[in-house]
């Protein structure tokens, strides 16, 4: 793994709509964004390696995430949705092709809703693959979901710093908490989600400190590209790669692990 890979570990694709198009009633009708705008904005910020995860829009089909993962020949890995009726050799294809891990989803606005034992039944599919799992939740669901599947012994990945909304005064340490077992990771992404878009989302690197400072090496970076479902104007990649900077002024060395030494390990 090149030391000067940078990653960003959250992304989504959407698109071209004519080789890959929404069908039935998706959970919601983003605008198109395919695997080439992504590319691009990624280069503008110097960015090499990226990972894509599965949009709830496209449910089990998985068409735009694979193609995506071949034409990058290996530089972008990916996140599936998958459930117990999947096939083994959708798996294996799956994993030939770069993908590294599954999201379970909980966000009700995304039809998910929280349930252990499907989540467990995923977790015993995917331990043979080495792939781990993001655990996509509002905070009170990531405080029960992750204490009761870590045994499983499948990394586990907390979305969006778990979503927790830095103006109401909730007390992170149960979040922080999480961290002290060696399968939990932290993605750092979502700023402008926790801070709902204010103030150059700068109310956020109080946590993401504390966050960093707890596991330096089980932190992960993600855009979120391409912004969906927010009701603010959208952010920049650049603007997120900016506050992890700041976020990371003081401790250079967390700042490589998290752009590089980090995601290297988790996803290979």
């Amino acid at each position: 793994m090149p030391t000067n890979d940078i990653w960003d570990c959250h992304t989504h694709i959407f698109g071209p709509w004519k080789d890959f198009p929404l069908t039935g009633n998706p959970t919601y009708r983003p605008e198109e964004a395919p695997f080439s705008a992504l590319r691009a904005a990624h280069a503008r910020c110097g960015i090499t390696r990226g990972v894509i995860v599965q949009a709830t829009p496209y449910r089990d089909d998985h068409g735009a995430l694979l193609a995506a993962l071949e034409a990058s020949a290996g530089a972008y890995r990916g996140i599936a949705l998958i459930d117990r009726d999947t096939p083994e050799e959708t798996l294996d294809n799956m994993h030939r092709l770069g993908v590294r891990g599954i999201r379970l989803g909980m966000m009700k606005h995304l039809a998910g809703k929280p349930d252990l034992d499907g989540m467990s039944a995923l977790l015993r599919r995917i331990r043979p693959y080495g792939w781990h799992a993001l655990v996509h939740a509002d905070l009170a669901d990531v405080l029960e979901a992750v204490p009761a599947l870590a045994p499983h012994g499948v990394p586990l990945v907390i979305d969006h710093m778990g979503r927790i909304p830095v103006d109401e005064g909730q007390d992170p340490t149960p979040l922080l908490r999480l961290l002290d077992e060696p399968c939990v990771w932290m993605k750092i992404s979502g700023a402008d989600r926790i801070t709902r878009g204010h103030d150059g989302y700068r109310a956020a690197l109080p946590l993401m400190r504390r966050l960093i400072a707890r596991a330096p090496d089980r932190i992960l970076w993600g855009s979120d590209w391409p912004h969906v479902n927010i009701a603010y104007d959208r952010p920049s990649v650049d603007t997120l790669f900016d506050l992890l900077r700041q976020a990371c002024a003081d401790t250079p060395d967390a700042l490589t692990a998290i752009l590089n030494a980090n995601p290297a390990r988790l996803y290979g």
